[in-house]
C-alpha cells in the first residue's frame, strides 16, 4: 500500500489543476499497483487557487494508471458540467480500463454566463507496461551489467528505477528476466 499526494498552485483553478495532474501522473509512472481510492481538494482565494490530489495505491502489478482533469467555463451549470463531461469522455474514448473515482465541482460567479466546472477522474488502465519499453530498458541494463562484470549487486536499484521512471520492483523483475537473482545474502547468480 502507498499514498501519493501532490499539491499545486496557480493564478486560477485551471493552471493549478494542470500542474497537479502533471505532477501526480509523473509519480504514478514510478509505482506499481492500481489506484484504489482518490480524494481531491480545490481551494480558490484572492491570491489564486490550489489543487490537491491524493491517491491510495495497492498491489504490485505494473499497470498503467492516470488522473485526468479539466476546468471549463459554461453559460449555465448544466452546460458547464456537460462540457466538462464531454471533454473527459473524449479523452477516455479509446482507453480500456476502469474509472476509480470522479470528482466534480461547479462554481457560479456573480457575472452572468460564467459558470466554472472542474472535473477530475482517476483511472486504472488495462494495459501493462509496454513490452517495447521493457525490452529497451533490459537491453540497457544488460549492457551496464556487462561493464560491471555481470555483478548486479553493484547496481543502485533505486537510482536505476528513477532513471527509467519505473518502480524498483520492475528493475528487480528486469534483473530476473536477464538471469540474475537476488538472495537474502545479496548473492547473485547468472
Amino acid at each position: 500500500m502507498k499514498i501519493i499526494s501532490k499539491t499545486a498552485t496557480g493564478v486560477d483553478v485551471g493552471s493549478a489543476l494542470d500542474k497537479a495532474v502533471d505532477s501526480i501522473n509523473e509519480e504514478l509512472k514510478k509505482v506499481d499497483g492500481v489506484i484504489t481510492s482518490a480524494e481531491y481538494e480545490i481551494n480558490l482565494g484572492v491570491s489564486g487557487a490550489s489543487v490537491n490530489i491524493t491517491l491510495a495505491i495497492n498491489g504490485s502489478q505494473p499497470r498503467k494508471k492516470e488522473v485526468v482533469g479539466v476546468n471549463v467555463r459554461g453559460y449555465s451549470r448544466e452546460q458547464s458540467v456537460m462540457k466538462a463531461a464531454n471533454l473527459i469522455n473524449s479523452f477516455l474514448e479509446n482507453k480500456r480500463g476502469e474509472i476509480v473515482s470522479v470528482y466534480t465541482k461547479t462554481i457560479d460567479t456573480p457575472l452572468p454566463g460564467r459558470v466554472y466546472t472542474t472535473m477530475i477522474v482517476a483511472i486504472n488502465r488495462e494495459e501493462l507496461e509496454e513490452v517495447k519499453d521493457a525490452e529497451i530498458r533490459r537491453e540497457r541494463i544488460k549492457r551496464a551489467l556487462e561493464l560491471l562484470n555481470n555483478d548486479p549487486s553493484v547496481i543502485n536499484v533505486a537510482r536505476v528505477a528513477e532513471v527509467f521512471g519505473v518502480s524498483r520492483t520492475i528493475i528487480y523483475r528486469d534483473l530476473e528476466a536477464l538471469g540474475f537473482r537476488r538472495t537474502s545474502g545479496e548473492e547473485n547468480q547468472k
